[in-house]
């Protein structure tokens, strides 16, 4: 016993530990880190096993570990923080007393070194991040020193750059929104580096923040880049089905690392704004954000006094008569004026919508063909979004 200790703690790394207690005990293992991914194995673990493990994490984040028949599942822990999970390809009453001492001692190293690991990469982060926060808020002199400096995290500063920033869309309770945000940071990474040249991934204040290069000649624009968001967060929602909903913001593309900070505000400017229009699962660029940009800036007691007197007497006919005029009018407008495409939103006939469009007119008093009409009552259903938003 103590012979197989000893070599325990003289074997350097995870896979080496785990090789050592294999020979001594026939046990297949395999560690599985905080977010449920693969540190290493033994190599006749069951593949079929491995997948089980995989796909249930969120049962193993929740400590469920009666879905795991047939494995021994032994949470890593240190000072209440988890590390992640030894798992053992036999029941642990099937395990004799010095099998599962010895499988226990190596839970305990294995843990110290997960601890370890996790210790030094989180002061890399934190100098790394400090960096990076830097940059966002140009808390810098000089544009040459600062792209000097980025070269020490492999970051072409130089070069012309997006900034997305993605956000949950409802409060998340507890350590569970630093979890999931750990997760979107990780599955970005992976979906985004097929794309782009060393996406730059960072946690902000519960946003993660992505900067990433553009290296093509033209650049991308705006539509193509929220395109790609598109394909990632479908992927990222194929591989994570229960993760809540989240939004995406887009800034406008700059060529200097002096202006990396205004691409950042219009991106977290788009996700703000982009609510208004879709409340939860939406990409917003900040070209599109239009005439939201002029209200954000205007004080909301203006803004509701001004979508109440375009939009009262429609307010006033909807409540007195049961119908749905208002929203009509925000749909329509909401669809580029496409009457096949609001009427199909809205579940009703173009020819309905016609008459509708004809009975707003009437109610209102105006003719909504004349361009000035159609820009003031666009401009009053946006403004009445942002206040209803904000209420």
């Amino acid at each position: 016993m103590e012979k197989d200790k000893e070599e325990l703690w003289q074997a350097e790394d995870i896979t080496g530990k785990l090789m050592v207690v294999q020979r001594y005990t026939g046990l297949e293992m395999v560690l599985l880190d905080n977010l449920g991914e693969l540190r290493g194995t033994t190599p006749k673990f069951q593949a079929e096993k491995l997948s089980l493990l995989r796909r249930k994490r969120q049962a193993l984040q929740k400590n469920e570990l009666k879905t795991f028949a047939g494995l021994t599942v032994l949470p890593l822990e240190q000072n209440k923080q988890p590390w992640g999970w030894l798992v053992a390809d036999c029941p642990q009453e099937s395990m004799a007393e010095p099998v599962w001492c010895l499988f226990l001692e190596l839970s305990l190293q294995l843990t110290f070194l997960l601890w370890h690991e996790g210790e030094l990469n989180a002061m890399v982060r934190r100098h790394r991040e400090q960096f990076l926060y830097d940059i966002l808020y140009h808390n810098f002199a000089s544009s040459e020193e600062v792209i000097n400096l980025g070269k020490n995290w492999n970051m072409r500063l130089d070069k012309p750059h997006h900034v997305v920033v993605v956000e949950f869309d409802r409060p998340l309770q507890g350590n569970r929104q630093e979890q999931l945000l750990a997760e979107l940071d990780k599955e970005w990474t992976r979906v985004l580096s097929a794309r782009f040249v060393q996406p730059v991934l960072m946690l902000l204040r519960m946003q993660l923040v992505i900067l990433f290069e553009d290296d093509r000649t033209p650049p991308r624009n705006q539509s193509e880049l929220a395109e790609i968001m598109t394909d990632a967060m479908a992927s990222i929602k194929e591989a994570f089905p229960t993760i809540p909903p989240f939004s995406v913001g887009i800034g406008r593309l700059h060529y200097s690392v002096s202006e990396i900070c205004r691409s950042f505000q219009e991106a977290r400017q788009a996700l703000s704004l982009g609510r208004f229009r879709q409340p939860e699962n939406g990409i917003t660029c900040y070209d599109e954000l239009g005439v939201l940009k002029l209200l954000s800036h205007i004080r909301m007691e203006e803004l509701d006094d001004f979508a109440q007197e375009a939009l009262g007497v429609l307010m006033e006919y909807d409540d007195a008569n049961g119908t749905e005029l208002l929203k009509t009018l925000e749909i329509y407008f909401q669809e580029n004026e496409s009457m096949p495409l609001a009427a199909e939103r809205l579940f009703i006939h173009a020819n309905t919508l016609r008459n509708r469009l004809k009975k707003i007119e009437t109610v209102l008093g105006v003719e909504l063909n004349q361009a000035d009409v159609r820009v003031r009552f666009y401009v009053a259903c946006q403004a009445l979004r942002i206040v209803r938003h904000s209420m």
